[in-house]
């Protein structure tokens, strides 16, 4: 009895595909016979499920081996002629295989470079040599004025200045150590030359520990005296040119004038490293040094460690717990008693980061670290650019595929089997994707530079990293040339030939795969387009908004004295120096800076606790800042008691509950005999931190003893002729202080570095963005294409029934912009929480308005029916005779 039940195709197909073709007649008869009795015994599931299980057993090597081996499909010749055939195709068809080779190198390219910035990211500190057994020792301690009640506490790389020395001798794993404090700027002199450096203070360890190598002197015998300086190659060239640096003395003022010996020349530290640096000198030379070596309380220094092989590392942190028992219990239990604090808090606790870790740990702050998050983010865009490149390879494919129908039809009636022609279309994509990896490599080489600046790496392509590149791309390139060509391989070597010679093959293809995919990409395209929006937006926002103060044409000179008394000295000598120099509007000083750092004092009165940021200000300091006093007025230099008081401003109030300020005092230093300082000011909130901050209570002092010294000048300048009006600084700087540098920045610049990551990703989303669009317009000229290709005949019977062209052009366009509706649709949810999220981080920042949302909206649609137009009037003004004498 015939039956129509089958046994399962696929697996008579893999049967074909292993069987030698003398056997699989005779093996493939018997199973089926089997298979018929089994129906009747079985039924039809267990038939099918021994069916395979037989098939299985004959995938063996007594079976397959019994097969010749010879290359009778892919061999040299027809790989030859498959190559000449790609090139025919690519030449013949030369729009579409430019927007595809264009679309898939575009991937690539991106692919690659965010390739090179995972690596760049993963290779800091890897090169040194001991990484795995140096640490950098940290402190986990509670933070009474913390917001987040539920984890009061802060994480910091800053620590004791004597804890280096005592870890090294009481830790038996612990080998050697290191302290590191970096960013600390001096004057630098060699005979006539004399320039600002930045300082870098460290231990006789650390040319141990770390894989520096040190291109003069020995790292054994190095920092052997207080009094020696370690430089680069860079600053030896500066200050010696081509003459021996080492046994030659260099003059260093931070805080008074010391002549050091220059005893050794190291490798400037790679771009990969945590670590920069241009002088190293000891750590002993460091401001306040021998005050704060016995302080247990002052945390300024971070210090790694470098263990013993094989150490313990659970002893290793018990043995931390032990030092803090040891050095610090006594001082932790008085502060617990004096803030009130509960038995059950830890107050403070050493942990440890590998030094491999440390680049991506952004829970501790350090001068180099990532958030690997951006690796992520950036991983999953290339990705995602590289599925939609693959998508508009299919849909311009399919597109194309009429094309070739007769070509098929000839080949399969001489007797080409659909193998090979899968082979035949499968290594058309894979030629198509090499000459789109060559072009995207060309590309990598030209962006590369904008990549960096975007990203602030510096990434370049050399012998180090160029053998992983070129094996990411062919990889990269040989899947892409898979994925994309494996559908329309098959699609193409399907076509029936009987029906194609014949005429009887329709030209009408689906696009139904096809549209949700593209609604994807133009989706994911709206996302980008929304957000660099609102991120754009935001940034200008920050640019023009009213900080409070007016920080144009404003200087910030540092003093070059150090921080002493002679910096209040060095500001009121420039000020007399500058007061009959037209071109200098206001001279005064300040401890600090916009985004030059800070200082903030804690304090505590009736029993709750309180913290200000403190400034050090003279008379002249609000009127240069035109700060807006709301109440009270501004220092007198003519009145004695003004050098103990403070100016306030509006959010101190408010935090003190004062009603009549100027009637109230602050012990902002609890001096529990008196007062406090009097308050004979307040100015309107301004912004002295970034946006991202709320403004916080904040003071002004010109007490020297309480507030600190003057560090930096701030010098208005006119704003006629500003280069002018900096030669005449530079030239009074000179009268005043010939044996000192002429350093400074523009204020409105400081202040606009407190976003350079956020405009970096700013461009980097702008440039994905553009990437997505332009690589998302490509695959609707694909869909375009197809619709054109399906449309034809309708199209043609239209132009014979009397439509015109308007109408033809509407009707082919109209579902693109449903397309692109339903797009922005599924995107602007998800855009508007995304920057949701990112704009909570600025305490400051716009709304997300509707029109920001129609804006880009209508930004896309301009954009789809530009990149569908060329289909829809070619078709419309194509000759209906033409299209419809085939039908």
């Amino acid at each position: 009895m015939k039956t129509s039940v089958q046994p399962p195709k696929w697996a008579i197909d893999f049967l074909e595909w292993f069987c030698p073709d003398r056997l699989v007649e005779c093996v493939l008869g018997d199973l089926l016979e089997q298979f018929d009795d089994e129906l009747e015994l079985y039924g039809e599931r267990k038939a099918r499920r021994r069916f395979v299980w037989n098939v299985v057993r004959f995938f063996r090597p007594g079976i397959i081996l019994r097969n010749k081996f010879k290359l009778k499909i892919i061999n040299t010749i027809m790989l030859l002629s498959y190559f000449k055939i790609a090139i025919r195709n690519i030449r013949k068809q030369k729009l579409y295989s430019f927007i595809n080779a264009f679309g898939l190198s575009i991937g690539i390219a991106f692919c690659i470079l965010i390739y090179l910035f995972i690596q760049d990211e993963q290779s800091f500190d890897q090169f040194h040599v001991n990484k795995d057994r140096i640490f950098r020792v940290e402190e986990k301690s509670y933070d009474r004025w913390s917001e987040d009640k539920a984890y009061p506490y802060r994480h910091s790389a800053y620590l004791q200045t004597g804890l280096m020395q005592v870890l090294k001798d009481d830790l038996p794993e612990v080998q050697m150590g290191t302290r590191y404090n970096s960013g600390g700027r001096g004057v630098f002199r060699h005979g006539e030359k004399v320039f600002t450096e930045k300082l870098t203070y460290v231990d006789a360890d650390f040319f141990k520990m770390f894989s520096f190598p040190l291109l003069q002197g020995d790292a054994e015998k190095v920092f052997k005296d207080k009094y020696e300086a370690v430089i680069t190659p860079t600053i030896a060239e500066k200050y010696f040119g081509d003459e021996d640096p080492i046994g030659k003395t260099v003059e260093i003022d931070v805080n008074g004038t010391v002549t050091y010996t220059v005893t050794g020349v190291i490798q400037e530290a790679p771009a990969n490293s945590s670590f920069s640096f241009d002088v190293l000198i000891p750590q002993e030379n460091r401001m306040f040094y021998d005050r704060n070596i016995n302080r247990w309380g002052s945390y300024s220094t971070p210090t790694f460690v470098q263990l013993v092989e094989g150490a313990d590392m659970q002893q290793f942190s018990a043995n931390l717990d032990k030092v803090i028992e040891k050095y610090i219990a006594e001082d932790l239990e008085e502060w617990r008693e004096n803030s009130n604090l509960p038995d059950d808090v830890k107050l403070l606790e050493l942990q440890y980061s590998n030094l491999s870790d440390i680049h991506l740990n952004t829970k501790v702050s350090w001068q180099k670290t990532s958030d690997p998050q951006y690796s992520l983010i950036l991983g999953g865009i290339a990705i995602l650019i590289l599925i939609i490149a693959c998508i508009n390879y299919i849909s311009l494919a399919l597109t194309t595929s009429t094309a070739r129908r007769t070509e098929v039809g000839i080949r399969k009636a001489a007797g080409a089997k659909k193998g090979q022609l899968i082979y035949q279309f499968g290594f058309e994509s894979i030629v198509l994707a090499l000459i789109s990896m060559i072009i995207g490599l060309g590309l990598v080489v030209v962006f590369l530079p904008s990549f960096n600046e975007f990203t602030n790496k510096s990434i370049t392509l050399g012998g180090a990293n160029i053998s992983g590149l070129l094996a990411v791309s062919f990889v990269v390139t040989l899947l892409i040339g898979l994925l994309a060509g494996s559908y329309p391989a098959f699609f193409l070597s399907s076509f029936r030939p009987v029906q194609v010679l014949k005429g009887g093959f329709t030209s009408k293809l689906n696009a139904v795969f096809t549209k949700p995919l593209v609604v994807l990409q133009f989706a994911l395209s709206a996302f980008l387009i929304i957000s660099s929006v609102i991120m754009y937006r935001q940034m200008q926002y920050i640019t023009a908004k009213d900080l409070g103060y007016n920080k144009d044409q404003v200087l910030a000179i540092p003093t070059q004295t150090g921080y002493s008394k002679e910096g209040n000295k060095m500001v009121e000598r420039f000020r007399n120096y500058a007061a009959a120099e037209p071109s200098v509007i206001s001279v005064t000083g300040t401890n600090t800076s916009f985004n030059q750092g800070w200082s903030r004092s804690g304090y505590e009165i009736d029993g709750e606790q309180k913290q200000a940021y403190v400034y050090v200000a003279d008379p002249y300091y609000v009127p240069t800042l035109e700060l807006t006093l709301v109440e009270g007025r501004n220092f007198d230099p003519n009145l004695a008691s003004d050098s103990s008081a403070l100016i306030v401003n509006e959010a101190l109030v408010r935090d003190m509950g004062w009603e009549n300020p100027l009637q109230e005092h602050l012990n902002w230093r609890e001096d529990s005999t008196g007062l406090g300082p009097k308050i004979i000011g307040v100015v309107k909130d301004y912004h002295f931190l970034s946006l991202e901050n709320e403004i916080e209570p904040m003071l002004m002092s010109m007490n020297t003893k309480d507030a600190g010294f003057q560090t930096t000048m701030l010098v208005k300048i006119d704003h006629g002729n500003i280069p002018e009006s900096i030669d005449k600084v530079r030239s009074l700087w000179n009268e005043l202080a010939p044996d000192k540098p002429f350093d400074y920045t523009f204020i409105d610049e400081d202040v606009a570095k407190q976003y350079a990551s956020y405009k970096r990703w700013m461009n980097i989303m702008g440039l994905s963005t553009a990437f997505a669009i332009l690589i998302s317009c490509l695959g609707l000229f694909g869909l375009a294409g197809i619709n054109a290709v399906n449309r034809t005949k309708e199209i043609g019977i239209r132009k014979v029934l009397g439509a015109e062209l308007m109408s033809i052009f509407v009707l082919l366009n109209k579902q693109y912009v449903w397309l692109a509706l339903i797009a922005f649709t599924l995107a602007a949810p998800l855009s508007w929480y995304v920057m949701d999220q990112w704009l909570a981080d600025f305490k400051f920042s716009i709304a997300m308005g509707w029109e920001l949302f129609a804006v880009s909206m209508v930004a896309g649609l301009l954009v789809a029916l530009t990149t569908v137009s060329y289909h829809a009037i070619k078709t419309a003004l194509a000759n209906p005779a033409e299209t419809l004498k085939y039908e």
